[in-house]
């Protein structure tokens, strides 16, 4: 059974909810006071599924952007790449003067000299998303805890809790952390490891995490502006998922093209000078601190210093507008995948790196000129990856099937099959009647004397299509005003929350479209409670409206961006579904007669008085 009825006792409310999670979800049955609410029936009514597409999807500025391939033998290949702007505003000059200061020079100060800033590296950070979450704050993260909710357990076996391996500066993942053979609990003088070092739990990177692809970076030749010029600037700017400028020939420069694996180990960072005031510390080579997890490439860094470093104090710089109009972006992509690959990436904290050496003057700490020497000296500045970002998604490949399933909806038939993905495919869906019209079942059912304790909507998946490919499942649907992409009432009225740890995705559990298992931990469906939404029809003649179905990686996110259908028209859609381009396969209104019993249905459960 995809439910499990459960009987509960109503103490006050005339709507029943019940908690789920991922894994579990139960049907509430009912046992009220009263005598005439003793009885609790089930009523199964139909709902039409309309197979629908988009012709683009508005992909800037979301919340992560996407790199990779992802192969399907039904959904065919999506192939994911990425452009983005650099964010200058804080870009304010190299070395510890300004060009300016270092043009005019200074009567007060006689260390303003020419800097002679000289670029020695330049790389691209890609940050991957990560969690630290340490539920006994014992410094071993909840994926390498041999118990989460217990300081005191020994993750490594040697015979140390890992809270006494915090404290002791040692590695509590580790049974000998120096790697000198002595084990830690008889080890006298542990060297080498830095206890400051972290383990990180890497989110969003799917498939094979070991396959090898090339990476490519561009220049971008074509100016992304902001604001849309075709609304006399009053408006954000638009652009979609296939606005390929690469393509289309808008790339200049070639920064970066060679062969890269992942490396999910913490970047350390180290120190450019020593600290005068540790007189007995060189710390010059010693780590300063640790980068998180990263693609990390090098980029050209002659172009880097002809373009950006020798530019300090020219107009160029000087302001966000005018560096745009200047150096226009990047263009990120990634081919000669080894095998799939998908990564969600952390563009908001992505950025440039520029390392150099420049003139410095040092005075040694006295007033006296004649010890003055001037050295060089290393510094680094970072370009954040920002303003306008857009996500270019390619999909091709797709089987007949769906075209078929899209073509007969066009038509108003109902579809037997439902199709989804954020970027491509969605469903439109109606519940008691085609034509959204009070059905003679319906009526007949409103004019009974009922109060709608549940009502659910199922969903079940095609496990021939997934042929138990279940990784790429997405973990949560979402329900939405098909119309104007705007949540329905029983989105508004669920303010359950997960406070799991690292819960994702996770609010808003009585709400639903969660993904189900059955009793073998085997995906089966999804199930959405629409109670609120499906009583307003029955009890209140509220309009029968259009519902949309479609993907989302965050129910919390309420934000809307513009899809377009052929034609074009536009629609509103949750901004969340973007951000999650991988497949699933439903039954649909319409199925083939063996798989009558996986049908899309609506079930009310019910008491009448």
């Amino acid at each position: 059974m995809f439910t499990k009825r459960v009987k509960t006792l109503l103490l006050s409310l005339p709507i029943i909810f019940v908690s789920s999670c991922n894994k579990d979800y139960y049907t509430v049955g009912l046992e009220l006071y009263d005598n005439q609410f003793e009885d609790l029936k089930s009523r199964t009514f139909p709902v039409f599924s309309y197979q629908e597409y988009f012709d683009k999807v508005q992909t800037n500025n979301t919340s992560n952007v996407h790199l990779g391939v992802y192969n399907d033998s039904f959904f065919g290949q999506i192939n994911s790449s990425f452009i983005s702007q650099l964010d200058v505003s804080l870009l304010q000059s190299f070395g510890d003067f300004s060009q300016e200061e270092e043009n005019e020079g200074s009567l007060e100060d006689i260390r303003v000299i020419n800097e002679e800033e000289q670029v020695t590296a330049v790389y691209l950070d890609l940050p991957f998303f990560n969690n630290t979450n340490d539920s006994d704050n014992d410094g071993v993260i909840d994926l390498y805890d041999v118990d989460p909710n217990d300081s005191n357990s020994d993750s490594d076996n040697d015979g140390l809790s890992d809270i006494v391996e915090l404290q002791a500066g040692t590695n509590p993942l580790s049974q000998d952390t120096d790697n000198d053979g002595i084990l830690d609990p008889q080890d006298t003088e542990i060297t080498g490891y830095n206890p400051d070092s972290q383990v990180y739990e890497i989110d969003s990177i799917f498939g094979n995490k070991n396959a090898e692809f090339r990476l490519k970076v561009y220049e971008l030749t074509y100016y992304l502006s902001s604001l849309d010029p075709s609304n006399n600037f009053e408006s954000i700017k638009e652009y979609f998922s296939n606005d390929d400028f690469y393509e289309e020939g808008f790339y200049g420069r070639e920064f970066h093209n060679d062969i890269v694996s992942l490396n999910f180990d913490e970047i350390p960072v180290l120190y450019l000078e020593d600290d005068p005031l540790t007189d007995d510390v060189n710390e010059i080579n010693e780590v300063n601190y640790f980068e998180t997890p990263r693609i990390r490439v090098p980029l050209e860094k002659e172009f880097f210093q002809r373009a950006i470093v020798n530019k300090e104090g020219t107009d160029d710089l000087i302001n966000q507008l005018n560096f745009n109009n200047y150096f226009k972006g990047l263009i990120i992509k990634a081919d000669s995948f080894t095998d799939d690959l998908y990564m969600l990436l952390d563009i908001l904290n992505a950025r440039i790196v520029i390392e150099y050496n420049y003139n410095y003057y040092n005075t040694n700490g006295t007033d006296d000129v004649l010890d003055d020497i001037i050295e060089r000296k290393k510094k680094s500045n970072a370009i954040p990856l920002g303003g306008v970002t857009i996500n270019l998604y390619n999909q091709s490949g797709y089987n007949q099937e769906i075209v078929n399933e899209i073509n007969s909806s066009a038509e108003s038939t109902p579809s037997k099959m439902i199709y989804l993905n954020g970027s491509k495919f969605f469903s439109k869906l109606k519940l008691f009647s085609e034509d959204n019209s009070i059905s003679s079942d319906l009526n007949n059912f409103k004019s009974k004397n009922v109060l709608v304790n549940e009502a659910n909507l199922m969903l079940y998946i095609d496990d021939n299509i997934h042929r138990s490919k279940y990784e790429y499942l997405p973990k949560r649907l979402y329900l939405y005003s098909y119309n104007d992409g705007e949540p329905i009432e029983d989105y508004y009225k669920d303010f359950t929350v997960d406070f799991n740890e690292g819960s994702i995705n996770a609010n808003k559990y009585l709400f639903g479209g969660l993904l189900q298992y059955d009793s073998n931990d085997k995906p089966i469906g999804y199930k959405f409670n629409v109670t609120n939404h499906v009583s307003n029809i029955i009890r209140y003649d509220s309009l029968n409206i259009d519902l949309g179905l479609t993907l989302t990686s965050d129910i919390e996110n309420g934000f809307l961006r513009n899809g377009y259908l052929p034609g074009p028209k536009r629609l509103s859609i949750p901004d969340a579904s973007v951000s999650l381009p991988f497949p699933v396969a439903l039954f649909g209104s319409n199925p083939n007669q063996q798989d009558l019993s996986k049908k899309l249905k609506l079930e009310v459960l019910y008491t009448e008085y």
